[in-house]
């Protein structure tokens, strides 16, 4: 097993974000300050160097969170629903106010973080963690675990995979905060042990 590094970016500010409602599976799009929170990403990611491969969600706003990425580096961009944030079903575009009061009982299991809960027409964080792990751990042996990999995805997804990845799996009452265009940052040893180098890294946002 060789070594590798692996970056967690949480995609930039949505048009869901500032309005305070549930993204989910929805298209909601990256706001102007969400474009200038990916071009600063791209700026440090680049200005770092040595980035080998990038893989994004297919939903709107983390592959326009990874295109300057793309951009600033030439490394082509690999999209797969397995990075998609969870999806709510009915709740997509709702507000938190208005899920609570259409579905009470399912929105305080959510909120409670039941890893069985399900909203209607939508998928539990049990499934959801399922899917990215699997991803995870075929594409970093095959993608050859020597590189520098890049991955943009959604809060709640990042965070399933790194509570599975620090073996947290269990306590659904730990979640790492996950500000907007925030790396997390890890890396494996030869050995395959995984070693947490920052989490929430907003360095190279400090201005916007």
């Amino acid at each position: 097993m060789s070594a590798a590094e692996i970056l967690l970016l949480r995609h930039g500010q949505s048009e869901g974000n500032e309005g305070g409602r549930f993204g989910g599976h929805g298209p909601t799009p990256l706001t102007a300050l969400g474009r200038r929170q990916a071009e600063a990403a791209a700026r440090a990611i680049a200005a770092e160097g040595g980035l080998t491969a990038i893989f994004a969600s297919d939903l709107p706003r983390a592959m326009q969170t990874a295109a300057p990425v793309v951009a600033a580096t030439g490394i082509a961009m690999r999209t797969t629903p397995a990075l998609r944030e969870r999806s709510v079903g009915v709740f997509t575009g709702m507000t938190f106010a208005e899920a609570e009061a259409a579905h009470p009982e399912i929105f305080r299991a959510m909120m409670q973080r039941d890893p069985d809960a399900c909203p209607p027409e939508g998928e539990t964080s049990r499934a959801r963690a399922a899917h990215v792990g699997a991803f995870f751990d075929e594409t970093v042996e095959t993608f050859g675990g020597a590189g520098r990999a890049l991955f943009v995805s959604h809060a709640f997804t990042l965070n399933l995979l790194l509570r599975r990845l620090l073996g947290l799996a269990e306590s659904p009452t730990v979640f790492f905060r996950t500000d907007n265009c925030a790396l997390h940052r890890l890396k494996r040893s030869a050995q395959g042990f995984w070693n947490v180098e920052a989490l929430n890294d907003r360095r190279h946002l400090v201005g916007l």
